[in-house]
């Protein structure tokens, strides 16, 4: 019975000294990241915003918007879907490794991103933004100064490469990036973005009724005139 209560102290003595491990000070901190066991009543009586009414907004997983230093700043609720997160390259990075709390701007909108420490200015980065100019049509620079530069070009946080094989950049089309794609209009993913008509370069009344340009085809592909890039129903290349 002795032994049995000494292990059962020692086990009790080892759980405990895992609360002192990380927190500053006189803060103490579980050991791991489970601090809502600790901080159930903080979690219940928090008002701005409050959390228990939306759990599915604010998790009881508190590291994913707060640092284990300070309650405050903290991250601004669910992320946007502007920039995705639930797939693709940026999918299971932890919240924090992106946003830098440290700082004097929001989480809203990535305006306190820091996409630096994951892309810096090497060598893969400067082939992939060979020939790439901006959306101001100035030639790509490193702005190591602005640590969320990249969301300029890239605010949904993805980077695909032109597809040539499917419209290549030659001829007529061999021209700065953001004289086809508008990405106030959307993402570059396949063209969605891309406005080929009237202040960009194919005038529809100078195609219109022009080999190719007459009947249901050209009726339906047209529409009312409003989709931006309709031509791509029918020039693929």
């Amino acid at each position: 019975m002795e032994t049995l209560a000494m292990t059962r102290f020692a086990i009790a003595i080892t759980l405990l000294a895992g609360c002192f491990l990380h927190h500053p000070g006189d803060q103490q901190e579980l050991m791991g990241t489970d601090c809502y066991s600790c901080h159930t009543t903080d979690y219940a009586a928090t008002t701005a915003p409050v959390h228990r009414d939306t759990p599915q907004v604010f998790s009881t997983t508190c590291v994913d918007c707060h640092r284990t230093a300070r309650w405050q700043p903290a991250l601004e609720g669910l992320h946007s879907d502007t920039f995705i997160i639930a797939r693709g390259a940026h999918a299971g990075i932890a919240c924090l490794d992106c946003h830098d709390l440290a700082g004097a701007q929001p989480s809203k909108a990535g305006a306190n991103t820091n996409c630096l420490t994951c892309h810096p200015d090497d060598a893969t980065m400067r082939d992939g933004h060979d020939g790439v100019t901006t959306a101001t049509d100035q030639p790509f620079a490193y702005l190591a100064s602005v640590a969320n530069f990249c969301l300029a070009c890239h605010p949904a946080g993805t980077a695909d490469v032109h597809p040539d094989n499917l419209f290549a950049r030659t001829g007529s089309h061999a021209v700065p990036c953001n004289q086809c794609h508008d990405r106030r209009a959307g993402p570059d993913t396949k063209g969605a973005n891309v406005t080929c008509v009237e202040s960009r370069c194919h005038a529809i009344s100078a195609v219109q009724g022009g080999e190719g340009h007459l009947g249901a085809k050209w009726d339906q592909a047209l529409g009312n005139g409003m989709r931006r890039n309709f031509c791509h129903d029918c020039h693929k290349k």
